[in-house]
């Protein structure tokens, strides 16, 4: 499709968790780009839900595993005929700075950041409706008049080490979507359903195109077995959605890897 919408649905719990991270890291990236008060309110609480979605002991270990396993399928393609090498190498290159990137993740300085008593202050006001107003907490108020280019480098200097996370589920997630391409497929009277093959590698991302400006979006629910998508249509969004009763055409990508 020459202008497509891209709609995802993750068939197991990491890849859930990455892509809450992905849209995290470009929440707090776009926001810290902005000069008004508002946008620096915006990248504190994309930072906040990082610092929390990644605070589980084992979540940099099982992101390096899944590198390392991909690595390792990937290395394996080197006896397949027609393989570029060359390309080959350069992912393989990248796979390995990125791990070591993870692995040399400064838990000191992430664990500074996440006790920063400023920081806390926010965090800790800010699960009360409304408990960030500038009487609740004056110091943070202060913080927001300041210049622009200081409010940019101080969450430069809290996002810092999270960094060779956002690289690592980057480079994680590029792997999965190019793992398979985008083929067309038939939803009749709205509703499309597939098993997914268990024996090779493990299904983890399903996705779908539509064109853009369609007045449809995909609901998907699916495990590792199989899926099932059903094609709604909400013209006014003050009303419940229904299934399109029409055969609809999409693109449709099964990742796995």
């Amino acid at each position: 499709m020459h202008q497509a919408v891209c709609y995802e649905h993750p068939l197991n719990e990491r890849i859930r968790s990455l892509l809450r991270l992905e849209f995290l890291f470009k929440q707090v990236n776009h926001a810290i780009t902005g000069h008004s008060s508002w946008d620096s309110r915006t990248a504190l609480q994309g930072l906040f839900d990082l610092l929390t979605l990644t605070g589980r002991t084992e979540f940099k270990r099982d992101l390096i595993k899944e590198l390392e396993r991909h690595g390792a399928i990937l290395n394996r393609l080197r006896q397949t005929p027609g393989v570029n090498i060359t390309t080959l190498d350069k992912v393989l290159a990248e796979i390995g700075a990125v791990v070591g990137q993870v692995h040399g993740l400064d838990n000191l300085a992430l664990e500074a950041v996440r006790q920063t008593d400023f920081l806390s202050a926010i965090y800790k006001r800010s699960q009360i409706p409304g408990g960030t107003c500038r009487f609740d907490l004056p110091a943070f108020y202060r913080w927001l008049r300041q210049e622009p280019s200081i409010r940019t480098a101080h969450l430069q200097e809290w996002l810092a080490p999270l960094l060779p996370l956002q690289q690592a589920t980057t480079l994680f997630l590029r792997l999965i979507r190019d793992s398979a391409i985008f083929r067309s497929e038939t939803a009749v009277q709205g509703f499309f359903q597939r098993g997914l093959d268990s024996s090779g590698a493990p299904h983890q991302l399903i996705r779908i195109l539509l064109p853009l400006g369609s007045p449809l979006f995909p609901e998907i629910s699916g495990s590792r077995h199989r899926f099932a998508i059903h094609f709604l249509e909400q013209p006014n969004p003050n009303r419940r959605a229904v299934q399109s009763s029409a055969d609809i055409i999409f693109e449709l990508a099964c990742c796995a890897i």
